[in-house]
């Protein structure tokens, strides 16, 4: 039975370790198996079985029990022992609680069960050495932990505030290679090995592997993820923001661990002449250290984003509370706001009175916008004061401006074409994406007077309106703070012509330069590019980040300062557009407030369009947005008196109902299910 014994003895080993296996189980040449041992219930059948089990316990190990193999048992286990320092004695005496993995408990009894004839000596040994090397393997990976940790609650705010960089980096690095090999000869120091803890290479080895565990660590923190603040706060819940931390702690510390492993061992491998390179040994580091990693980085990700979460949720409420305060003002005074641009603009033929309307700001979105600019540091406090100043559109107004008639329009470009052997017809055809009419001068001329009849047709449509603007400016009617013109050359609403009209009224009114962000590239009446920044640099500060979206976004929107009848100061949003794009513009962010997290997959409204932006994926939406911009664009000619095509999305990857919603008008069928 010795060949038993040899063949059975890492099994044996294993299951004396996992006690839940039964040692009983085996195979079927003639010994008691755990399926007939279960067959087996009465008295009599039961010692029948103790005998047999005996028999063939007995049997097995029938090898000589000497008292040198168990001394020899006894001072490998004291050697293990005497290895185990500080950290790994804390480690030993979980598991010895526990009973969980290989243990002194553990060992101790396999010695028992060796002198009892229970297990072979091969065995018992083999269970010590296990120990031995586990416990091994467990203090460095704590180490590498504890390493990580270390170097992200040094380094880590730098990284959040300022960004990654070589310095950063160098200085985890720095702060990693302290800690760790701190750490080893803490545990050294504190065994019993004679001179191990001054152990030069040991030392230099541990400073190596720190090193590159704290440059990782920091390199990989908050992978996915971005930090808790008081948008959080105000959008998710404190379950959903753990959840994440825990996830993304994980991912970072999976990362971080198995790079630190791998480290480990090459280090190993390179600085110890009796280690071979084996690239079985390497992964079962990586793995070990990435397993290892992934635990405490989610336990990390989830306690920090828990922490932050409780700060964060003070301020949101301390937001909450000024929010409902603020929506019960605004809408007492809304009603004061319309009447004083309708009383402005009512009059134009240009503009019904049934087109100027008025809406106060939403508590959600005043409650976003308020969160937003305290993350960003433009919000001081959470004093009303501060807030109010912080919402610059709270009285939302809103002008639309009649379409041209065709043949208003027909008119213009004609005038524009006058001298040119080119037709109205051939021009709207043109437009239409179809040259086959024009010859190459043909062509290149609509190319070169295209701008200008299109601002041509801006002015007339808009003209009036621009008038009645400057004139509220300069006489003190109106305070605006700010212009913005947004579209490309055919989708924007103002001229440069028009937006330094403007600019001039509002600088000879107050004196000061007009913010102002519009597309820097317009023609004026007479052909000749405008350069606003470089021509008109007295009047305007141009910005032109922004004023064109992605999705062709148009309308021309300024901040207006509403003076109350009883002397209160309000800020609000003068938009002025056309009826084509007014019922587009409103629909249209739909996509976009799924995309950006505004609308959440828990609102049923939007679960069927939801599901589709969400699986979509990004080289679609792109496609979908320059979908959008040539909406905005057929809408603008529209509005112009210019009769185009109307463009079509299509996508192989979309269903046709995910196509019907995505339309102009399956928006405005989803938006309609709120009213």
């Amino acid at each position: 039975m010795a060949d038993s014994v040899n063949n059975n003895g890492i099994d044996n080993a294993y299951k004396y370790n996992n006690p839940e296996i039964s040692k009983y189980d085996t195979d079927n040449d003639g010994k008691i198996s755990v399926f007939e041992v279960e067959q087996i219930t009465d008295e009599n059948s039961k010692s029948e079985l103790a005998v047999l089990l005996e028999n063939d316990m007995t049997e097995q190990y029938s090898e000589e029990i000497t008292e040198e193999k168990i001394q020899s048992l006894e001072s490998k286990l004291s050697e293990a022992k005497n290895k185990q320092g500080v950290v790994g004695s804390l480690w030993n005496g979980i598991k010895n609680i526990t009973g969980l993995g290989s243990s002194t408990n553990k060992c101790e009894q396999a010695i028992e069960d060796y002198k009892n004839g229970k297990i072979s000596y091969d065995e018992a040994e083999s269970i010590i050495s296990g120990f031995d090397s586990k416990q091994e393997s467990s203090v460095n990976l704590a180490a590498n932990i504890l390493t990580g940790v270390a170097a992200t609650l040094v380094v880590g705010s730098a990284v959040l505030t300022g960004g990654l960089s070589l310095g950063v980096i160098a200085g985890a690095a720095a702060v990693g290679a302290g800690t760790k090999a701190g750490l080893k000869f803490l545990d050294r120091a504190t065994n019993k090995v004679e001179g191990d803890a001054a152990d030069a290479k040991q030392i230099a080895k541990d400073s190596l592997s720190g090193a590159v565990d704290g440059a990782v660590s920091v390199a990989t923190m908050g992978m996915g993820t971005t930090a808790v603040t008081a948008k959080t706060a105000v959008q998710q819940t404190l379950k959903e923001t753990v959840k994440q931390g825990i996830i993304s702690g994980a991912k970072a510390g999976a990362v971080s661990g198995a790079v630190t492993g791998a480290s480990d061992y090459t280090i190993e491998a390179v600085l110890e002449e009796d280690v071979e390179f084996n690239a079985q040994d390497l992964a079962k580091s990586t793995l070990m250290n990435a397993a290892g990693g992934a635990i405490a980085g989610g336990a990390m990700g989830g306690i920090s984003s828990g922490i932050q979460y409780k700060k964060a949720f003070k301020i949101a409420n301390e937001l909450k509370d000024q929010t409902n305060k603020m929506h019960e003002t605004y809408s007492s005074y809304i009603d004061e706001a319309q009447e004083q641009i309708s009383n402005e603009f009512s009059e134009l033929t240009s503009v019904k009175n049934e087109n100027i309307t008025a809406r106060v700001k939403s508590k959600n979105s005043v409650l976003s916008k308020l969160a937003k600019k305290y993350d960003s540091g433009e919000l001081k406090s959470t004093s009303m004061e501060d807030c109010i100043d912080a919402i610059g559109d709270a009285y939302g107004t809103r002008i639309q401006m009649e379409n041209l008639r065709p043949n208003e329009a027909k008119e213009i470009i004609e005038d524009c074409l006058y001298g040119y052997n080119i037709t109205y017809e051939q021009f709207i055809k043109y437009m239409n994406g179809d040259t086959s009419t024009l010859d190459d001068a043909g062509i290149n001329t609509i190319n070169e007077i295209k701008d200008t009849v299109i601002d041509l047709l801006k002015e007339r449509q808009s003209q009036e309106v621009v008038d009645q603007l400057i004139d509220a400016i300069g006489n003190g009617r109106m305070t605006i703070t700010e212009l913005n013109n947004y579209g490309d050359n055919i989708s924007s609403y103002f001229t440069a012509k028009q937006l330094q009209e403007i600019a001039d009224a509002y600088y000879i009114a107050t004196g000061n330069k007009l913010e102002l962000v519009s597309l820097d590239n317009f023609h004026n009446a007479s052909g000749s590019k405008v350069t606003i920044d470089d021509s008109f640099d007295y009047t305007i500060n141009l910005d032109t980040k922004g004023a064109v979206k992605d999705s062709g976004y148009a309308s021309s929107q300024m901040n207006v300062k509403h003076k109350f009848a009883d002397g209160t100061i309000g800020n609000g949003e003068l938009q002025i557009r056309g009826t084509e794009v007014n019922k587009f513009a409103d629909v249209e962010h739909i996509p976009y407030d799924i995309k950006t997290g505004k609308i959440k997959a828990s609102d049923e409204t939007y679960s069927d369009i939801y599901k589709i932006i969400e699986k979509m994926s990004d080289k679609t939406y792109t496609k979908y947005n320059e979908f959008l911009t040539k909406t905005y664009q057929y809408l603008r000619l529209k509005e112009l008196g210019i009769e185009t095509a109307p463009p079509v999305f299509s996508d192989k990857s979309l269903s046709e109902e995910a196509l019907r919603l995505l339309s102009p008008e399956g928006l405005l069928e989803i938006s309609a299910r709120k009213h």
